[in-house]
């Protein structure tokens, strides 16, 4: 249905650029060019447009950029040429980025061309004046005034292990004016790419936005992938990411919208408080808990203690939108009191959804009158099931089910099918048991046995909801009735339909003054294929406001400053269903409503008194009275005065008080608020203040409830920021905390905070940004008797980068430590197409109906195999460490003498990276951010471990004469996976040899010795267990006759041994092959290679592992490609390839792809 819709989409576009032929000018000054020239023998290069802004250009050749003094530059001209000192190859390829004036201007001119021609007859010869017809050319389809780049792709794959398929692929972007009136934006492709951005930067990249956009003074059109964004009155706010169609209008005070569409996702929001030491990750949801949902990139909205967040991880919080992930930075710390709200959208892919919005703005009487309209209808549509299929029983459940979910279940348990031997191998055996003397059976998962006849479906309930804990994928466990979070029941998904209409009418009878009249209706369909419980669909609200802006007082010519008022009535009844947040992040703390969703109708009541008697003084007072029905009712108070200096004095005090009373208890809640802020000489100090007090006491009882709380938080701060690029920051925090035990509110804990943050970025030689935060928390002997833990929170980060002596010494550091919470991972094999995967399934060698990973085997050939890893649902309380450094030495910038030991020492560099990664349990927090490595990497603690570090040394790094490099690597490794930890250590150490023998022949030999181990800490039996040797060395000859041709010669020679089995194995191998590349100047290259690989072994019926045979077999193994690429004009290019190998004696396998590509 996608790839229908964005092949609808282009072919319309094509048709509206066919209705224009008359294009005006756009507006841009200059514009970037990028061009891509092959090497050619005359040694001059032609830029593609027809200027160039003097000294804009930056070139490249083998993504090295080239100073001024390595080429030469005519700028009138638009060509330029290389030095002669410059070392390259003929085969290497020139990027030039440059900067062009956008003019409309071409390099040739003319109407038409006239070709003579004498055609000879019988009595004479005419002369015949022949029209040349106009070429097909880019700015003959799209118009001089657009902007486009892209390309168009068709090819063609097909072979012995593949069958014959078409690829093709569109990519197209375009900007500019279609006329004096319409400008046009647009990106397009026919390509359906389901990868999501990552979440970790403040803007998306949707490599999937796919769009058309029209634009003139008075409309606005967008078909394709677009956010709705609306506003109307209090209850018709809208925020959606849809694809479809969106027009706008308006004219003069009138203004409307129409969309249609279909949406992407459903929108939830959830609401909940942190954890002590744990950044994240937090998990989301879907409306009915559903555990496995995509958030829709970009559609969250993150809120802590009632401000909005940013995403990035230089930001506040990062976000994987696949498997629904929060977590925070180092910048925001999250304790248990940091009350989190995120909204969102979300896919759980169980039918497909349909979205239309119309609606209209119109003002009249000299804009003293305004109306507004709307409708909104979004629902599923229950004929078109995605990931679900529904058979005539499940539709019969779901009728019956009326509005009540919890009817719309059927049993998971289901019989094994019989095998071909006559016997069932199920999953799970059923166990009979006596709970609290009542027989109660449930489902032990144990493959393989006899017993194990049934296959079980689970579903997720919710925490406390269920009997069964997930343990990994696919693997349930008992955990108790009413112990765990699935029951073997299988939910059938509801799909569900919400409209609401509304109407806003303002009236401003004079300046200054507003009334607002707004009424809504819903229709909430909870499940459309029943009709049960439809009588109770349609809801309505309405509201009522009254604003009075901030107006002048005066008592006999004495100003009393002004004063501003705000009144608002609401009532929405019990039925009323909004399709998107109607309340403010925080409404259900500002009412103390906590929770509890009750199923009343709601009034609301709200006056909002501002005074100003002096520009500098602002003071607040504010009512407010929240009644649903009997159940409960809220009283609101709410006074602050804020007091500011220009930017050097602000102080603010806030105190809010809330008495609630519900049919349950009653409850008085008092907040505090104030900050107050100076600068002094140099330096900008204040203080941040917080304070609450609630007391819950249950109705004629004078004992404080569970739940009641007090608390004192001061948090002293100062900054420095005189000095240009520098800040420098510091908090300091002191918090008490009060809860109810025994009916008394008494101390609970005590709460140490110090924040530190540098940054520095007045300087070229180095720049570096610091934050930590310590923060502890210490509880009462009462309630560490209760099992309340101390807590200790870190969070550090660091990032620094560093050029000393010019270039002669760069590098970087990376430091960033968090506490959060982890799970172990399971490895999980996802069948492709084949050739699309990386291992092959052998088949159920041990017959107990399940695909151990033991059963597969890597494949560099038609694999039909993927290996993911997944997290378990058990999450475990962590220290997160991710440290590297990379340092780069040239001693040639560091030395001018011409002496024989500094051109010695000037022949050298170095690089060294290192990158250490640890994941632990240890509780003894300073092991880990202290580096201290005896504590990493330990069975008992470590998650995820690594450390990984690379020594390179050279001598004429960049020679082409002779380099030499000396290089070591090493990399240990432990991972925790559901069926075991595994540990790897991996160490190559290299020798490289570059040498230009003559000026046509030059050599690159290598000697590697490496070792590849891998350990399982368990029983289990796995193919990951490995302990091998090896050494190899090889030589690469290239021999370049002439600058368009290159013959290269290379052999190999190695011994690889896997001393795991007893008794090890031993593989020796060689390789050989030859190669030959023709170059075109500036059009095309053609490559063949031959190559044989023969691997000779005493495997011993011993287990081969991949990373030994690198997916070769025992025997000859003979490979042959050849790849010709050729550029037919200056946007059109074609390529040829054709592959074929022979191994072991097995059958030839051919593989043949062509493509064509097209640039715009």
């Amino acid at each position: 249905m996608l790839k229908i819709f964005k092949r609808l989409l282009i072919i319309n576009f094509f048709s509206l650029l066919s209705l224009s032929n008359n294009y005006a000018q756009d507006n841009f000054r200059y514009i970037t060019v990028t061009d891509t020239l092959l090497i050619n023998y005359e040694n001059s290069y032609n830029i593609s447009a027809l200027t160039i802004i003097p000294s804009s250009e930056s070139i490249y050749i083998n993504n090295k950029l080239l100073l001024k003094n390595e080429y030469s530059f005519s700028y009138s001209k638009g060509t330029f040429s290389l030095s002669k000192n410059l070392k390259y190859s003929n085969f290497d390829t020139l990027i030039v980025h440059y900067k062009s004036y956008k003019l409309s201007l071409n390099r040739v001119y003319k109407n038409r061309t006239l070709v003579r021609k004498l055609e000879p007859t019988k009595t004479d010869s005419m002369i015949y004046v022949v029209k040349e017809s106009t070429p097909i050319t880019e700015e003959s389809i799209f118009g001089k005034n657009i902007e486009r780049s892209g390309t168009i792709v068709r090819g063609f794959t097909f072979g012995t292990t593949k069958d014959f398929s078409l690829n093709s692929g569109l990519q197209l972007q375009l900007s500019g004016r279609l006329s004096d009136d319409i400008e046009i934006v647009a990106a397009l492709t026919d390509e359906n790419t389901p990868i999501q951005p990552e979440g970790n930067t403040e803007t998306l990249d949707e490599l999937d936005k796919v769009f058309i956009q029209l634009q003139h003074k008075n409309a606005r059109g967008t078909f394709g992938d677009y956010f709705v964004k609306r506003q109307t009155g209090e209850f018709g706010g809208i925020d959606r990411k849809l694809q479809g169609l969106l027009g706008e209008i308006n004219y003069n005070t009138s203004s409307g919208f129409v969309s249609l569409a279909s949406s992407r996702g459903k929108f939830n929001s959830v609401s909940f408080n942190g954890q002590d030491g744990v950044q994240g990750p937090y998990r989301l949801s879907g409306v009915n808990n559903e555990p496995d949902i995509i958030v829709i990139a970009g559609t969250e909205k993150v809120y802590i203690d009632g401000i909005l967040q940013k995403r990035g991880e230089h930001n506040d919080y990062v976000i994987e939108y696949g498997s629904a992930q929060v977590t925070f930075t180092p910048n925001k710390l999250i304790t248990v009191d940091s009350r989190i709200n995120i909204d969102y959208e979300y896919s759980d892919r169980r039918y497909s959804r349909n979205f239309f919005g119309a609606g209209g703005i119109a003002k009249l009487i000299n804009d003293k009158i305004e109306i507004n309209l709307q409708y909104i209808r979004e629902g599923d549509n229950q004929n078109a099931p995605i990931d679900v299929l529904l058979s005539d029983t499940d539709k019969d459940i779901l009728i019956n089910a009326g509005d009540d979910i919890n009817k719309a279940t059927k049993t998971g348990v289901s019989l094994a099918p019989f095998d071909s031997n006559g016997s069932r191998q199920g999953r799970y055996e059923k166990i009979d048991t006596l709970i609290n003397n009542n027989t109660f059976s449930f489902y032990r998962y144990n493959p393989g046995s006899v017993n194990s006849i049934y296959n079980v479906a689970f579903s997720f309930i919710g925490l406390g909801n269920g009997d069964y804990i997930r343990e990994s994928l696919g693997v349930f466990r008992f955990a108790g009735i009413g112990l765990g979070t699935y029951l073997p029941i299988i939910t059938l998904p509801i799909p569900q339909l919400n409209q609401i209409g509304n109407f806003v009418v303002k009236y401003k009878p004079i300046e200054g003054i507003e009334l607002s009249f707004e009424y809504a209706g819903s229709i909430f369909d909870r499940n459309r294929f029943s009709t049960i419980d439809d009588d109770d669909n349609f809801g309505s609200a309405r509201n009522i406001n009254i604003k009075i802006n901030p107006q002048k007082i005066k008592i006999s010519n004495v100003s009393l400053g002004k004063i501003g008022l705000t009144y608002k009535d609401r009532f929405i009844d019990e039925k009323f269903n909004p399709i998107d947040r109607i309340n403010t992040i925080e409404f259900n703390r500002d009412y103390n409503l906590g929770n509890s969703k009750f199923n009343t109708s709601q009034t609301l009541r709200e006056l909002n008194l501002n005074y100003l008697p002096i520009k500098s003084i602002s003071i607040n007072s504010f009512f407010g009275y929240l009644k649903q029905e009997s159940i409960l009712n809220s009283k609101r108070f709410k006074n602050s005065i804020n007091y500011t200096k220009g930017n050097d004095i602000n102080a603010y005090y806030n105190i809010d008080y809330v008495k609630t009373d519900n049919i349950n208890f009653t409850s008085k809640w008092t907040r505090q608020e104030a900050n107050s802020k100076i600068k002094l000489l140099d330096f900008t100090t204040g203080l941040f203040y917080l304070a609450e007090n609630r007391e819950d006491y249950k109705l004629n009882n004078d004992s404080l409830l569970d739940g009641s709380i007090k608390y004192f938080e001061y948090n002293p701060y100062i900054i420095y920021d005189k000095i240009e690029g520098l800040n420098l920051s510091f908090k300091y925090s002191i918090r008490k905390d009060y809860t109810s035990l025994s009916g008394n509110l008494i101390e609970q804990a005590n709460s140490i905070g110090q924040f530190y943050e540098i940054d520095y970025r007045g300087s070229r030689i180095i720049n570096t940004h610091f934050t930590l935060v310590l923060r502890d928390k210490t509880f009462e002997k009462e309630f560490k008797t209760l099992g309340l833990k101390d807590s200790k929170t870190v969070l550090i980060r660091s990032i620094s980068n560093i050029r000393l002596f010019g270039n002669a010494l760069t590098g970087n550091t990376f430091y960033e430590v968090l506490t959060q919470k982890s799970a172990k991972l399971q490895q999980i094999f996802v069948k492709v197409e084949r050739g699309n995967g990386n291992f092959i399934y052998l088949g159920d060698l041990n017959k107990n109906g399940i695909q151990d990973e033991n059963e597969f085997e890597p494949a560099i050939f038609d694999g039909d195999y993927i290996k993911i890893t997944a997290q378990t649902d058990e999450l475990f309380p962590v220290i997160n460490l991710r440290t590297s450094t990379n340092w780069k030495i040239r001693f040639s910038e560091l030395l001018n003498s011409n002496s024989f030991f500094s051109n010695i020492v000037k022949a050298l560099s170095t690089e060294t990276f290192w990158r250490v990664e640890e994941n632990s349990r240890e509780e003894d927090l300073k092991k880990i951010y202290l580096l201290n490595f005896s504590a990493f990497q330990d069975i008992n603690n470590t998650l995820h471990g690594s450390n990984f570090i690379q020594q390179d040394i050279f001598i004429n790094e960049n020679s082409y004469d002779f380099s030499l490099r000396l290089r070591f690597t090493q990399s240990k490794n432990l991972n925790q996976f559901s069926d075991g930890p595994i540990r790897s250590y991996i160490r190559e150490r290299s020798i490289r040899l570059r040498t230009k023998l003559v000026n046509e022949i030059s050599n690159q030999t290598e000697f590697i010795s490496k070792n590849d181990n891998a350990f399982l800490d368990s029983n289990l039996p796995s193919a990951r267990r490995r302990q091998i040797a090896s050494n190899s060395i090889s030589s690469d000859f290239v021999y370049r006759p002439e600058n368009n041709i290159e013959v290269g010669f290379t052999i190999k020679a190695g011994r690889s041994t896997d001393d795991y089995p007893v008794v090890p194995t031993l593989i020796d191998f060689n390789s050989q092959s030859i190669r030959m590349v023709l170059s075109f100047a500036g059009t095309g290259r053609l490559r063949v290679e031959l190559k044989r690989d023969e691997l000779l072994g005493n495997s011993v019926g011993n287990f081969l592992p991949f990373e030994i045979t690198e997916g070769k077999l025992i025997g000859k193994n003979y490979f042959w490609n050849a790849n010709f690429e050729y550029k037919i004009a200056s946007n059109l290019q074609t390529s040829l390839s054709y592959d074929g190998r022979l191994q072991a004696g097995d059958r030839v396998v051919h593989t043949a792809r062509a493509e064509f590509r097209a640039y715009f």
